[in-house]
């Protein structure tokens, strides 16, 4: 597998927004863009001169106007497209926010809307079950486990808080849906999820420096795919 692994890694951000009384998740429709006329949380690029949990703030208040004063730190999602060698792997680091100020509201690039968070996650009855038709390929695979954290059977607040991921995903190239074109972040292939704690937790984020960040990374990546 070494062959295929990029070295470059591009750094984001991805938000939920969890509404803990009514046991409902924030979701964003994409308009533009990269993703449109897909669900997702919210989230981007982390900037040069700002941290991972800056960055998650800020993008969470330029697309769903509110801003969260109660992030919870949940992982990482790697998505590696190895159809194209030459792109850099998606390191998205994960978040909840259960507390905010203002309302979400629509903008430019992102249209917010409630959905419940009940047990029956995958359901497909419209308007009232979590799209996960009409989201990325493997979010149906993690998030699902991250609410049940919150809201399941012997869920809540502090269990929810306390878990944290590592999800590797590998796409092969398929035809993309919304598009009919080929694109190399369709066709999942390899999908590997595993919980992290105790001594291999990821480190708290107001310790964790670009460089310690990247060690940590990259032995995660050599333990994967036991280079």
């Amino acid at each position: 597998m070494s062959a295929y692994t990029p070295t470059k890694r591009k750094l984001y951000t991805l938000v939920m927004p969890l509404d803990l009384e009514n046991k409902r998740i924030l979701l964003g429709y994409k308009k533009r863009g990269f993703g449109m006329g897909k669900y997702n949380g919210f989230g981007g690029k982390v900037e040069e001169n700002e941290t991972i949990l800056e960055g998650a703030i800020r993008e969470l208040q330029e697309e769903s106007c509110i801003k969260g004063t109660d992030l919870s730190y949940h992982g990482i999602l790697f998505l590696e497209a190895i159809a194209d060698v030459t792109l850099p792997v998606l390191e998205i680091h994960v978040f909840t926010v259960t507390k905010w100020e203002g309302e979400p509201a629509e903008t430019e690039e992102m249209r917010p809307e409630w959905y419940p968070a009940s047990p029956d996650y995958t359901s497909s009855v419209v308007g009232e079950k979590i799209p996960f038709t009409q989201m990325w390929e493997e979010t149906v695979e993690w998030l699902p486990l991250l609410l049940d954290a919150y809201f399941g059977k012997g869920g809540g607040v502090e269990h929810g808080k306390q878990k944290q991921l590592v999800h590797h995903v590998t796409f092969g190239s398929a035809m993309n849906p919304e598009t009919g074109l080929e694109d190399v972040w369709h066709g999942m292939l390899d999908n590997y999820f595993v919980w992290v704690e105790g001594e291999e937790g990821v480190p708290k984020l107001e310790d964790w420096k670009n460089e310690a960040r990247g060690v940590w990374v990259e032995e995660r990546r050599k333990k994967r795919f036991g280079l």
